[in-house]
């Protein structure tokens, strides 16, 4: 995958990440079941103006397996620990966070910043963190990969369901979503719920303290129980938050509306930087 060849393979504290390009340092990190590969439509464009860090969060990916059981505020300091290390360097840093990644986004800039290490801004695309979604149902197909299953038939079961619950437009069977999607499950080995569901969110933002930007899309079948909702809540516990909405794209953003997600994003984060916006 074409995204791999971004930046040499690094570990900090066993979390595995690469980096490329030059300017304010900003960190990608990624949804559940996922990996860095959530951000392989932006990682390009984004580093001609930013030095871009992506991030295989613990149990994902490249990097390193979690004991079973952890504790979820145990993954998040290890996380954290992890971005620490790393970043030991950068004075100033930004992160950004998809699904699974927005709430893990928000619980470690709060954390960070009780050790006065505050990322500069933040990011939240299509977050989790808001509870355990009581009600809402998204009907996904099992994708059998064992038996007489062809591999057209898994990816074809595949595209479906990625259309029904993370893009808008389902993707056909044989587009880019549906190899990234299918490599990273095989590869997960944390269950993302175990953060996702949390109600944490809000309250990581306001424990925070740095600006911040909540891009959601208009078609997201996980935001529940309404955009409106979502919207009024943000906006009533995160004064002064930019929440931007992406009109017609699902869940996935980053992958959906690459394009529009750069911008918002450059715009954003480039904010008060030297030669920036």
């Amino acid at each position: 995958m074409q995204t791999q060849l971004f930046g040499p393979l690094r570990y900090s504290a066993g979390m595995a990440y690469r980096s490329v390009g030059d300017g304010p340092v900003l960190v990608l990190l990624h949804g559940g079941s996922g990996s860095r590969t959530h951000w392989s439509r932006n990682v390009f464009e984004l580093s001609q103006r930013f030095k871009v860090v992506t991030v295989d969060l613990p149990g994902f990916g490249q990097s390193a397996t979690p004991p079973d059981p952890i504790d979820p505020s145990d993954y998040l300091e290890w996380v954290a620990d992890s971005l620490a290390l790393f970043l030991r360097d950068e004075p100033v840093f930004h992160l950004a966070g998809f699904s699974f990644g927005g709430a893990v986004t928000a619980a470690t800039a709060a954390i960070l910043a009780r050790r006065g290490r505050a990322p500069r801004r933040v990011s939240l695309l299509s977050p989790a963190g808001f509870g355990k979604p009581v009600g809402r149902s998204v009907q996904l197909e099992k994708v059998s990969t064992g038996g007489n299953t062809s591999e057209q038939e898994i990816r074809a079961a595949t595209a479906r369901n990625l259309g029904r619950w993370m893009l808008y437009r389902e993707p056909a069977a044989n587009d880019a979503a549906v190899d990234i999607h299918l490599q990273n499950v095989a590869q997960a080995r944390f269950d993302s719920r175990q953060i996702s569901h949390r109600n944490s969110v809000i309250a990581d933002l306001q424990a925070a303290q740095v600006p911040v930007q909540i891009i959601l899309g208009t078609a997201d079948p996980l935001i529940f129980p309404s955009l409106e909702a979502r919207r009024a809540t943000l906006t009533e516990a995160v004064p002064g938050a930019r929440i931007q909405t992406i009109t017609d794209a699902g869940h996935w953003l980053a992958y959906e509306a690459s394009g529009t997600v750069n911008a918002l994003l450059a715009q954003f984060h480039l904010q008060g930087e030297p030669n920036g916006i």
